[in-house]
């Protein structure tokens, strides 16, 4: 790039569908992992790790891909100087990303980093670290050159070559069973038909700790609604890089599409085929039993050249995203604000090489002293005290800075209190999830109502530029009479969109539940749902695309 933004945000330049591909590309991979959850749990254990968080998060991301945009920002942290204003939000921005680049982000990467090299080394027969050297080494250098516009554009043949060995996998299971329904025969033969079951509630008894309870369930879905419009997902990223608010919506459609049913067939086919050909196997082995015992030399290669694929794409997504906050957030805005954009390159390139660097240590030390409790506490629970923060800085206009700042300061160590010295690490998720959640929510509001609110122009300023849903009564009430119209007129098409978006998404995934549980009546009437819902979400969009179009000037 030629200059520090278009390292970061690709000159603005991105369509609709190199959003959409880069974005479940670089959430995708760990194929391992997914076959564990899937021949341990079925369409429940999809449930419980991905459908329903990801169903409300992945349908109303077409919105907030819209107002990401619509800000105009070069970095998610940025959010934090437009939303709140004065030198309170400006340092608060630049901590955030050297913490989410230290710990929240990096050590995410660590263990993408851990996983590749756990899972490449015994095929190649090599060290881990010659895994991360070789591999991962190659992603930095073409990362570090290139930025963004390398990185998405890698994206699309890593994502093709990732289906194309799941595929071909799935192909082989179903050859190697006599088909898709003897494939389900010898699933119930095995585990019963109650393993199939297309949605939650489940039994305890057949799907055990992959269960979805009511519990989980709330939990899950206040996961989903509230992580949505979170800072630290790299899919911002690409959101703000979009050509236009339609193209990063548009974006986000074809990532929901992709990411809840399209890469999912092969895997369900993957997993179901180890219950059936390796019932007596370890669901945590089970993927490479499968391939070792089933899968000649060349076939083999091309498989693995697909997991190596989804690990880079993941790789490169992070790398990216952590270096755009160092740049923009403290280097542009704090450390040297005059620099050249020569400096600006070299030190996006430089920083993506030490970030790099950083998460492989965090990786080592993580392989070595991290056990279970502190895996899942780490990516899963110390974060939830925050979460509330995501969505309430968009939809309610009395949030202020201090509401975000309490919610970082106290949330990770809530959260080690919670989950260590109360032992709800040995609890129910859901319980420890409500408990920090619910304080995290209840801290939140009381500090940002005992504290003064921003400024009026400055919350005036941020609502004008995104137009978000929610809580603004007093900010509309100063804006001239077409200005709250025109409001109004987006929150009602706002609202059908994430309605309709929601129902086209619950029904797509219920739908394929239905399909490999082979009950055909549900597998009609959701499909049905689909296609009606996705009419009313055309119609919506449609209509928010034609106001949003440049007006042709007057004769």
């Amino acid at each position: 790039g030629e200059s520090g933004a278009s390292f970061i945000v690709a000159g603005r330049k991105l369509p609709w569908w190199i959003v959409g591909i880069a974005d479940v590309a670089a959430a995708d991979g760990a194929d391992a992992f997914w076959i564990t959850v899937i021949a341990t749990g079925a369409i429940i254990g999809l449930h419980r790790f991905f459908w329903i968080s990801a169903v409300i998060s992945l349908a109303l991301s077409v919105l907030w891909g819209r107002y990401w945009r619509r800000l105009g920002l070069s970095s998610a942290a940025e959010i934090f100087e437009v939303r709140y204003g004065g030198r309170a939000a400006a340092r608060f921005r630049g901590f955030f990303v050297v913490y989410g680049a230290l710990v929240v982000n990096g050590i995410v990467l660590a263990y993408v980093l851990r996983g590749f090299a756990q899972s490449m080394a015994p095929f190649l027969g090599w060290s881990e670290d010659r895994v991360l050297l070789v591999f991962a080494g190659a992603t930095t250098v073409f990362t570090a050159l290139s930025g963004l516009l390398g990185v998405v554009y890698t994206d699309v043949p890593q994502f093709i070559a990732l289906m194309a060995g799941r595929v071909l996998l799935a192909g082989t299971v179903l050859s190697l069973t006599g088909g898709l329904d003897a494939l389900l025969d010898g699933v119930v033969a095995h585990k019963g038909a109650d393993f199939l079951a297309p949605f939650p509630p489940s039994r305890a008894d057949v799907h055990g700790e992959f269960g979805v309870d009511s519990g989980s369930f709330v939990a899950l879905v206040l996961g989903g609604f509230f992580g949505v419009s979170a800072a630290q997902s790299s899919s911002v990223q690409r959101a703000l890089a979009a050509r236009s608010e339609r193209d990063a919506a548009l974006g986000q459609v074809l990532n929901a599409l992709l990411s809840l049913v399209v890469r999912v067939i092969p895997l369900t086919i993957i997993g179901l085929g180890c219950v059936a050909l390796l019932p007596a196997t370890r669901p945590s082995d089970a993927w490479a039993a499968l391939v070792r015992a089933h899968v000649g030399h060349g076939a083999l290669g091309f498989i693995l050249v697909g997991i190596v694929a989804g690990y880079l794409s993941t790789i490169d997504g992070f790398q990216n995203f952590i270096v755009a906050g160092l740049y923009n957030d403290l280097y542009a805005r704090h450390v040297r604000p005059d620099a050249s954009e020569r400096e600006r390159v070299r030190f996006c390139r430089l920083a993506t090489l030490a970030v790099t660097v950083v998460c492989y240590l965090w990786a080592r030390v993580l392989i070595a002293r991290v056990d279970g409790a502190w895996i899942n506490f780490i990516n899963s629970v110390v974060g939830l005290f925050v979460l509330p923060a995501g969505l309430l800085r968009w939809v309610w206009w009395r949030m202020n800075i201090w509401g975000e700042v309490a919610a970082f300061t106290l949330g990770a160590p809530l959260a080690w209190i919670v989950w260590f010295p109360l032992g709800y690490k040995d609890a129910p998720y859901w319980q420890g999830f409500l408990i920090l959640f619910g304080l995290g929510l209840v801290t939140i509001i009381t500090v940002s109502l005992v504290t003064r609110p921003e400024s009026p122009e400055v919350l005036r300023d941020f609502y004008t530029r995104a137009r978000p849903p929610g809580f603004w009564g007093p900010v509309r009430a100063g804006l001239d009479a077409e200005a709250r119209d025109r409001a109004r007129e987006e929150a009602r098409t706002d609202l059908v969109s994430a309605l309709s978006a929601l129902a086209l998404c619950a029904s797509m995934v219920v739908a394929l539940g239905a399909f490999f549980a082979r009950e055909r009546a549900l597998l009609v009437a959701c499909l049905a749902v689909s296609l009606a819902s996705g009419a009313v979400f055309y119609r919506a969009f449609a209509r928010t695309s034609a106001a949003l179009a440049p007006k042709a000037p007057a004769p």
